[in-house]
């Protein structure tokens, strides 16, 4: 069986939740593969999506000791284990690497990720083209710095030149985070008048952040109907279904979230409430 078939084996037995076929598989993967990071970096994906915290570490350490010397072939490496978590291996590989703009926002995520935010904030302010990924890490940072003040008007900048779910996101985490929650909720409810995926999705997220998983449930939901596809929404409406203690549902919403972004982080985040409240 060559990887490509073992991949859409465990795959499929991840699907089916039988965890105790698919666990051995990945491992048997793994050790046939020890010379190849991507593919390791897809079984830790696995790993951690099926929660095996056992095996896990051991496959990071091989990644480690197999670090490919071609620059771009290292970052790749560093940013899979980014959304893996794994911020600290991140970082010793990304520090390595020529600090090109892409470089720059990937040591920016580690040093926020690890808390060191006067880190984050230099390598952000040196990267020359600054994309909406970029800005929208800059308004975490001022956020985490208590900048609030910084933080919503680099929020408010970014919602004149994207009008996307992660913009309104990210000025309503602002919002919040400032404790400026009617302003906040003013927004969520213009947003949720368009009556489109977006707006949905956005009203969904400040109800979570509010402490209302019931109506966070029912917002996503409606946004799902437009877009079953919509990321934000899943995300959400998982978040919502383990805070009531439906893990089933969590875990669907999950794993439609991994079968339309592979390894997305917000799949681990979802399933360890899931593995928490179990």
């Amino acid at each position: 069986m060559d990887n490509k078939e073992a991949l859409e084996a465990i795959r499929q037995n991840i699907k089916d939740e039988k965890y105790d076929i698919a666990g051995p598989q990945v491992m048997e993967l793994a050790s046939r593969n020890q010379d190849d990071p991507m593919t390791l970096l897809t079984c830790a994906s696995m790993l951690r999506t099926i929660g095996n915290d056992r095996d896990f570490p051991g496959v990071i350490s091989v990644i480690m000791s197999h670090i490919p010397e071609d620059p771009s072939m290292r970052y790749e490496v560093a940013t899979g284990l980014i959304g893996l978590g794994c911020l600290k291996d991140a970082g010793s590989i990304l520090g390595g690497l020529e600090p090109t703009d892409r470089v720059r926002k990937a040591r920016a995520a580690v040093f926020h990720g690890t808390g060191m935010e006067d880190e984050a904030m230099s390598e952000i302010e040196s990267i020359g083209d600054k994309d909406e990924i970029v800005r929208v890490l800059k308004v975490q940072v001022l956020g985490s710095m208590e900048k609030d003040d910084e933080a919503i008007a680099e929020a408010e900048e970014i919602l004149k030149s994207f009008s996307d779910y992660r913009a309104g996101r990210c000025y309503i985490s602002a919002l919040i985070l400032a404790k400026k929650n009617k302003d906040a909720a003013s927004f969520a409810k213009t947003q949720m008048k368009k009556k489109n995926a977006d707006g949905y999705a956005l009203m969904a997220y400040y109800q979570w952040l509010n402490g209302n998983s019931t109506a966070a449930g029912a917002f996503s939901s409606k946004c799902l109907q437009i877009d079953s596809k919509h990321i934000g929404a899943l995300e959400t409406i998982g978040y919502s279904f383990a805070d009531k203690g439906s893990f089933w549902e969590a875990k669907v919403a999950a794993g439609a979230i991994n079968e339309v972004e592979p390894g997305n982080p917000a799949v681990f985040r979802i399933l360890s409430l899931c593995r928490a409240s179990e």
